[in-house]
């Protein structure tokens, strides 16, 4: 197992991830590898888990704008061939380290909430996140968006608070 980062060659073990792991349409497939195009280019990391020789998980995060140390998952998928192995788990754990390397010190990300998402909200609840909302209806009707965040252990959160106010500054 090897941590990396995406490269433009991993952009067909990404697609097939992405489509054969069921939990996404065609236009999510889309939208997802509109982001690897972005990260490809700068604008967010791409944290990928190799085995192998072939992708078989990957992330996009990014700094939250306006935030003083927030980042989003924007999108996390393994591989069914590689789901129940701990590649999931791995990959949490290395986002989670490149997140405090950058000064970031919570993370926040939107799932569905349709019953076939029961399996990705578990693993985000087994990784420390804790749900902060849901908005009904969101995506689409029955569809709700579920709201997660996560404080990270060990990041630099004292650092950020403004000793006048009691709160993050920006």
């Amino acid at each position: 197992m090897i941590v990396r980062e995406l490269a433009a060659g991993d952009r067909a073990a990404v697609r097939e991830a992405l489509v054969d792991s069921g939990a996404f349409s065609e236009e999510e497939v889309r939208v997802a590898m509109e982001m690897v195009e972005s990260g490809l280019q700068g604008d967010y990391s791409l944290p990928a888990i190799e085995i192998g020789g072939t992708v078989r998980a990957y992330a996009c995060i990014g700094r939250a704008p306006l935030t003083a140390a927030a980042w989003y998952i924007y999108w996390i998928c393994v591989h069914p061939s590689a789901q129940g192995t701990g590649v999931g788990r791995r990959l949490q754990s290395h986002i989670e380290q490149l997140v405090r390397e950058a000064g970031g010190n919570r993370l926040v990300l939107e799932t569905s909430g349709r019953a076939d998402y029961e399996r990705t909200r578990r693993f985000y609840r087994g990784a420390g996140f804790t749900e902060a909302g849901r908005i009904p209806d969101f995506y689409k009707p029955g569809d709700d968006c579920v709201v997660y965040y996560k404080v990270l252990e060990g990041a630099p959160d004292d650092e950020l608070r403004d000793p006048q106010s009691g709160t993050g500054g920006v």
